[in-house]
């Protein structure tokens, strides 16, 4: 015990405790606060030691039982000593030969010889557990009031064993699954996603998948029942265990959306529409990643006659309570008024013209939409869509898009008119006065 001590507190629960064990030991052990990391701190003090050799400790270790009468042998003389964890190989107890100091490092990997020593001790987690769900995922993130070394353990369902996080470097969170362990220092970076915080360690991946209720949604399609049989079917062949509910007969979307939500039991739902035929390698599996606050996924449709893929006619996976919270009116974008994102999977075949009055109100309901965006905030990706649909060789979606690029540009581009294309109403009444002769639903 010749060598001189220092003591790094963190500030933990067991923090005076093991202090007082380690003074025991080490009377004249000088005591300093935990600052970004072992090794700035090892790199300040190493060099100012008295002895051959200093002793680095932690106050999240319980050295009741340490042999502190350890020397190293001749050979042993530049090594770095580290008494770690057989879990965690980087800390929290290390004897640096003072010639540390020479080498410019940064992992503690690099140093050019060091001594692992695996020794189980009785360690201070210090964790403040946190759980979430996937509807307040990120939200729920709390302010800590503790040290700046301090982690919150945060998780989904039950928070499993214990993790030694490295203090050597910068501060890490590490990914096990659906559990983060989460430094104090990271939480005023992070604002929609784990991500956003840019040290991260994964420890291991999630490789379970997600099962959420199914929304089929209808408004009285004479195809309806044929693309929910179809549905159902694929359920069913498949043996997924997704809940499948139909919501039929509410007039525009936004009701309909909200009521799926309201029946929906899981926090996400897929919402698939009468006009989808869903592809056989869409399981209804997506994994939502929970370092993400929470969000819609938007899936790419396949549409059948115009030969491109994007996300209209499409498969949603919504967001439970984002529905819940959307506004009833003057929502042009159900979908794209909350948190969205794009996920690059065709999960769904679409047949935009089974019949003349369905082509029409599709293509009206859609160029009205990218007429109007293409106004406001013109895009290379707006401008290439409504190319496609209004060179379609199909009558009627020919005719539904020559008639909504008119109604948008005849109504001034007025969005709270073009919303008006969203209840059903006021389309059956739009083609009925176009095209009086023909038949619609």
């Amino acid at each position: 015990m010749a060598f001189d001590c220092v003591a790094i507190d963190f500030g933990n629960t067991q923090s005076d405790n093991n202090l007082k064990i380690i003074k025991d030991k080490f009377p004249y052990v000088k005591i300093i606060p935990f600052v970004e990391s072992y090794h700035a701190i090892a790199k300040s003090i190493v060099s100012t030691s008295t002895t051959e050799y200093l002793w680095v400790l932690s106050s999240k270790v319980n050295y009741t039982h340490f042999d502190f009468d350890y020397i190293p042998e001749q050979h042993q003389r530049t090594q770095l000593h580290v008494w770690n964890n057989p879990d965690q190989k980087e800390g929290d107890t290390f004897l640096f030969p003072k010639i540390f100091s020479q080498q410019q490092i940064k992992f503690l990997r690099d140093y050019t010889d060091v001594n692992y020593h695996d020794y189980n001790v009785d360690y201070d987690f210090d964790y403040r557990d946190v759980k979430y769900t996937l509807e307040n995922v990120i939200s729920n993130l709390p302010d800590i009031d503790s040290s700046s070394s301090s982690y919150v353990r945060y998780y989904e369902g039950n928070a499993k064993g214990q993790f030694y996080p490295s203090f050597w470097e910068d501060l890490k969170i590490y990914i096990d699954a659906t559990t983060f362990y989460i430094p104090k220092k990271a939480l005023e970076h992070i604002k929609t996603q784990i991500y956003d915080y840019p040290y991260l360690y994964t420890i291991s991946e999630d490789d379970t998948r997600d099962c959420f209720d199914i929304a089929f949604i209808s408004n009285g399609e004479p195809f309806e029942q044929e693309n929910f049989d179809r549905l159902k079917d694929h359920i069913e062949t498949n043996e997924l265990k997704n809940r499948l509910h139909w919501i039929r007969g509410i007039n525009g979307r936004t009701k309909a959306y909200k009521k799926a939500a309201e029946i929906s039991q899981t926090e996400y739902f897929y919402a698939v529409f009468a006009k989808s035929k869903v592809r056989g390698d869409f399981k209804f599996d997506y994994k939502v990643d929970r370092g993400l606050s929470k969000r819609h996924r938007i899936f790419h449709s396949h549409l059948m006659e115009l030969g491109i893929e994007y996300g209209t006619f499409n498969i949603n996976l919504y967001s439970r309570s984002l529905c819940m919270d959307t506004p009833d009116d003057n929502i042009l974008d159900f979908t794209l008024s909350q948190p969205h994102e794009v996920v690059p999977v065709v999960a769904n075949d679409t047949v935009l013209a089974p019949d003349s009055y369905t082509a029409w109100k599709n293509a009206f309901r859609e160029v009205s939409k990218l007429v109007l965006w293409q106004e406001k905030k013109p895009t290379v990706e707006t401008r290439f869509r409504l190319k496609k649909w209004l060179g379609t060789d199909n009558e009627w979606l020919s005719k539904g898009a020559q008639d909504g690029k008119r109604f948008a540009e005849e109504c001034g581009y007025d969005e709270s008119k073009i919303l008006s294309t969203y209840t059903w109403e006021f389309c059956r009444e739009k083609f009925k006065s176009l095209y009086p002769t023909e038949i619609f639903y």
